[in-house]
Protein backbone atom coordinates (compact mmCIF):
# COMPACT_ATOMS: atom_id res chain seq x y z
CA UNK A 1 0.00 0.00 0.00
CA UNK A 2 1.27 3.46 -0.80
CA UNK A 3 1.74 6.24 1.67
CA UNK A 4 0.24 9.68 1.05
CA UNK A 5 3.69 11.11 0.19
CA UNK A 6 4.26 8.48 -2.48
CA UNK A 7 0.85 9.15 -3.97
CA UNK A 8 1.52 12.90 -4.15
CA UNK A 9 4.93 12.41 -5.75
CA UNK A 10 3.75 10.18 -8.60
CA UNK A 11 4.25 11.91 -11.95
CA UNK A 12 0.83 11.13 -13.43
CA UNK A 13 -1.05 12.29 -10.38
CA UNK A 14 -0.01 15.92 -10.46
CA UNK A 15 -2.85 17.97 -11.79
CA UNK A 16 -2.33 21.38 -13.26
CA UNK A 17 -4.22 24.21 -11.65
CA UNK A 18 -7.31 25.10 -13.67
CA UNK A 19 -6.94 28.41 -15.37
CA UNK A 20 -9.96 30.70 -15.33
CA UNK A 21 -12.16 30.42 -18.39
CA UNK A 22 -12.93 33.34 -20.63
CA UNK A 23 -16.51 34.63 -20.74
CA UNK A 24 -17.35 33.18 -24.16
CA UNK A 25 -16.29 29.68 -23.13
CA UNK A 26 -18.21 29.94 -19.84
CA UNK A 27 -21.36 31.10 -21.66
CA UNK A 28 -20.98 28.29 -24.22
CA UNK A 29 -20.60 25.71 -21.46
CA UNK A 30 -23.63 27.13 -19.64
CA UNK A 31 -25.62 27.10 -22.89
CA UNK A 32 -24.77 23.41 -23.44
CA UNK A 33 -25.81 22.61 -19.89
CA UNK A 34 -29.14 24.44 -20.22
CA UNK A 35 -29.86 22.83 -23.60
CA UNK A 36 -29.07 19.39 -22.17
CA UNK A 37 -31.39 19.97 -19.24
CA UNK A 38 -34.09 21.22 -21.63
CA UNK A 39 -33.79 18.11 -23.78
CA UNK A 40 -33.95 15.94 -20.66
CA UNK A 41 -37.07 17.78 -19.48
CA UNK A 42 -38.64 17.41 -22.92
CA UNK A 43 -37.99 13.65 -22.96
CA UNK A 44 -39.42 13.19 -19.45
CA UNK A 45 -42.44 15.32 -20.35
CA UNK A 46 -43.12 13.32 -23.52
CA UNK A 47 -42.79 10.04 -21.66
CA UNK A 48 -45.20 11.21 -18.95
CA UNK A 49 -47.66 12.49 -21.55
CA UNK A 50 -47.58 9.14 -23.38
CA UNK A 51 -48.13 7.28 -20.09
CA UNK A 52 -51.08 9.47 -19.08
CA UNK A 53 -52.59 9.16 -22.58
CA UNK A 54 -52.32 5.36 -22.39
CA UNK A 55 -53.87 5.23 -18.92
CA UNK A 56 -56.69 7.55 -20.03
CA UNK A 57 -57.37 5.35 -23.08
CA UNK A 58 -57.46 2.23 -20.89
CA UNK A 59 -59.83 3.87 -18.40
CA UNK A 60 -62.13 5.03 -21.19
CA UNK A 61 -62.26 1.51 -22.62
CA UNK A 62 -62.91 0.07 -19.16
CA UNK A 63 -65.71 2.55 -18.48
CA UNK A 64 -67.34 1.76 -21.82
CA UNK A 65 -67.17 -1.96 -21.10
CA UNK A 66 -68.65 -1.54 -17.60
CA UNK A 67 -71.49 0.62 -18.95
CA UNK A 68 -72.27 -2.09 -21.49
CA UNK A 69 -72.29 -4.72 -18.74
CA UNK A 70 -74.57 -2.56 -16.58
CA UNK A 71 -77.02 -2.11 -19.44
CA UNK A 72 -77.06 -5.89 -19.99
CA UNK A 73 -77.69 -6.49 -16.29
CA UNK A 74 -80.50 -3.95 -16.24
CA UNK A 75 -82.08 -5.67 -19.23
CA UNK A 76 -82.03 -8.97 -17.32
CA UNK A 77 -83.27 -7.38 -14.09
CA UNK A 78 -86.93 -8.37 -14.39
CA UNK A 79 -86.20 -12.01 -15.16
CA UNK A 80 -83.72 -12.17 -12.27
CA UNK A 81 -86.28 -10.70 -9.88
CA UNK A 82 -88.83 -13.29 -10.97
CA UNK A 83 -86.25 -16.05 -10.51
CA UNK A 84 -85.32 -14.74 -7.06
CA UNK A 85 -88.97 -14.56 -5.99
CA UNK A 86 -89.53 -18.13 -7.16
CA UNK A 87 -86.43 -19.26 -5.28
CA UNK A 88 -87.65 -17.52 -2.12
CA UNK A 89 -91.04 -19.21 -2.42
CA UNK A 90 -89.33 -22.56 -2.93
CA UNK A 91 -87.00 -22.08 0.04
CA UNK A 92 -89.77 -20.97 2.38
CA UNK A 93 -89.94 -24.30 4.21
CA UNK A 94 -86.30 -25.29 3.79
CA UNK A 95 -84.03 -24.05 6.60
CA UNK A 96 -80.84 -25.16 4.86
CA UNK A 97 -81.50 -22.74 1.99
CA UNK A 98 -82.36 -19.95 4.42
CA UNK A 99 -79.06 -20.62 6.24
CA UNK A 100 -77.26 -20.45 2.91
CA UNK A 101 -78.87 -17.08 2.18
CA UNK A 102 -77.92 -15.82 5.63
CA UNK A 103 -74.32 -16.99 5.26
CA UNK A 104 -73.96 -14.98 2.04
CA UNK A 105 -75.63 -11.91 3.49
CA UNK A 106 -78.88 -12.11 1.54
CA UNK A 107 -81.83 -10.92 3.59
CA UNK A 108 -84.92 -12.83 2.50
CA UNK A 109 -88.42 -12.04 3.65
CA UNK A 110 -90.55 -14.96 2.42
CA UNK A 111 -93.85 -13.32 3.27
CA UNK A 112 -93.07 -10.18 1.25
CA UNK A 113 -91.89 -12.24 -1.72
CA UNK A 114 -94.99 -14.45 -1.67
CA UNK A 115 -97.33 -11.47 -1.32
CA UNK A 116 -95.54 -9.63 -4.13
CA UNK A 117 -96.04 -12.53 -6.51
CA UNK A 118 -99.56 -13.40 -5.36
CA UNK A 119 -101.37 -10.63 -7.31
CA UNK A 120 -99.57 -11.66 -10.48
CA UNK A 121 -100.77 -15.25 -10.10
CA UNK A 122 -104.38 -14.25 -9.40
CA UNK A 123 -104.91 -12.57 -12.80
Amino acid sequence: MSTPQEIENQPGMNRPVDEPMDVAAAVGQLRELVCGLGVGLLIVSLALTAYVYKQNRNLTASITLRQHQISQLQANDSSLKYLLNELVKYSNGKPELMALFARHGIQVNPTAASSATTPATQR
